[in-house]
């Protein structure tokens, strides 16, 4: 299954807006792709320094055990076509 990470902080405006496309996304997709959200700010799992996070908002996708990343946000399509490849 294709999992798509968001990395945000609070603090953070275009987080901030960035997080109703996402959102909207996760409930259209969710059925084939996992969404999972981290607060770089209270992340213990390591993720951010895993995925080299030094802007946000950042989205990761990981897929076939290959991962992309791509920084700042997206509008509702363009976050489509950043998942699915197309």
């Amino acid at each position: 299954m294709t999992r798509v990470i968001k990395f945000y902080a609070d603090w953070c405006g275009p987080c901030r807006i960035y997080a109703k496309d996402f959102d909207k996304v996760s409930e259209e997709l969710k059925e084939q792709v996992e969404f999972v959200n981290i607060n770089v700010e209270k992340d213990t799992s390591g993720l951010a320094a895993q995925y080299k996070v030094t802007g946000i908002p950042m989205t990761v996708v990981i897929k076939d055990g290959v991962a992309k990343s791509k920084t700042g946000r997206m509008d509702e399509s363009s976050l489509k076509n950043f998942i699915l490849g197309e």
